[in-house]
């Protein structure tokens, strides 16, 4: 079930330093909600905001089905391995079923460029679930406040639109 967080209930490390869970949204506009503060903060400092929009493709082999169980644990699992691949000023918010959003605060084009082709290094490849060996391929858009949108929906929608075409990977 989708569900919103407020925008002053970030994920909290655990004892290691590591997230234990990213916020879930269920929409752009809960979405734009979420990150307002940080683009107001932006606004007043004049700085600007790189989104990563990553959408994950489960590569299940033909002959290899996923039970739904497995495929919420393999997201869950690929959501902790990007929370922890990020800067812990950065926010990471599970969209729909296979899309996170990545709000890289004080980043700009040359930034997102480096944490994109980072994040795509960490994140594909093989996940050991459920006692089982899956793979996963990802996609990134970006797009940076304030010239690809003026609020959080904006920004999303100019990095969704800046994903490439399945099979980019």
């Amino acid at each position: 079930m989708l569900h919103s967080q407020l925008a002053d209930d970030p994920p909290l490390p655990d004892r290691a330093g590591t997230f234990t869970q990213v916020p879930k949204v269920d929409s752009l506009g809960a979405f734009g909600l979420r990150v307002s503060r940080q683009f107001a903060q932006c606004r007043r400092k004049g700085e600007q905001l790189a989104l990563l929009w990553l959408q994950v493709e489960l590569l299940a082999r033909p002959d290899d089905t996923l039970s739904p169980a497995e495929r919420d644990n393999l997201i869950q699992t690929v959501s902790l391995r990007l929370r922890n691949r990020v800067r812990s000023a950065d926010e990471v918010v599970h969209m729909g079923e296979h899309c996170f959003a990545v709000l890289l605060v004080a980043a700009g084009a040359p930034e997102a460029e480096l944490v994109e082709e980072r994040l795509r290094q960490a994140l594909r490849g093989a996940y050991g679930v459920d006692g089982r060996l899956m793979q996963v391929g990802v996609r990134l858009g970006t797009a940076v406040f304030p010239q690809a949108g003026r609020n959080g929906a904006e920004l999303a929608e100019a990095a969704r639109a800046n994903l490439p075409a399945a099979g980019g990977d």
